[in-house]
């Protein structure tokens, strides 16, 4: 089993593969490749390793917190039914309001069942860890609806900040540098969740007119 995580340097990567494919209207919309699709699912099958090493004989819940963790999410679920790992599966979208005080809050929606988490092992899959703000509030805000046994998050990536998150997720695929990233579900605008690899964004990407898409 791998050592996680896995930690990508500051300096751009200069071994790109050529066969990677994305649709043509992203040309020029990429600084630098950051994570490649393969990179990505090999460090999944041993995030999902160490998942079942941890819960064998229990089946946790297994929570995607929408949009940006869904590709993640439905990769780690294989990898895990590959190992024979049983689990149910909820959903839920955060949105986080800062307000004039310093605690802000945090809504939580998409058809998430309180019930089905009643007494369970609780994973929360992200896609990234950055501040931890919006966990910070989403874990309480779950935790006084209902009681768990347990409750951990699994991020694909964390960011490398000055300070550390707010929450310490447990499961962590790649520690980042501090760029700002698209792909593999992540988005800018609402744009480039359908890449299968993960770039940091061009000042082209970030200053693009979606609208031209669509007329």
């Amino acid at each position: 089993m791998a050592d996680l995580p896995i930690i990508v340097p500051d300096e751009p990567r200069s071994d790109i593969p050529e066969d990677l494919i994305y649709p043509a209207e992203y040309e020029g919309h990429f600084e630098s490749l950051m994570l490649s699709r393969q990179e990505i699912l090999a460090c999944v099958k041993t995030l999902a390793e160490k998942i079942h090493r941890d819960y064998a004989g229990e089946r946790p819940v297994i929570v995607c917190v929408l949009k940006g963790a869904n590709n993640f999410y439905q990769h780690l679920l294989e990898a895990l039914q590959e190992l024979k790992q049983g689990y149910t599966t909820e959903f839920l979208r955060a949105s986080s309001y800062e307000g004039t005080s310093s605690t802000g809050t945090v809504k939580v929606g998409g058809g998430l069942s309180y019930d089905a988490l009643e007494n369970k092992h609780v994973i929360l899959v992200e896609d990234i860890v950055d501040t931890g703000t919006t966990l910070s509030h989403l874990m309480p805000a779950i935790l006084e609806k209902v009681k768990v046994k347990s409750m951990e998050v699994c991020s694909l990536l964390e960011k490398r900040l000055d300070q550390p998150p707010k929450v310490a997720a447990k499961y962590i695929g790649f520690l980042i540098p501090n760029h700002f990233i698209i792909g593999y579900g992540l988005d800018h605008n609402e744009l480039y969740r359908d890449l299968r690899d993960i770039w940091i964004i061009s000042k082209l990407g970030i200053e693009f007119d979606q609208s031209v898409l669509y007329k």
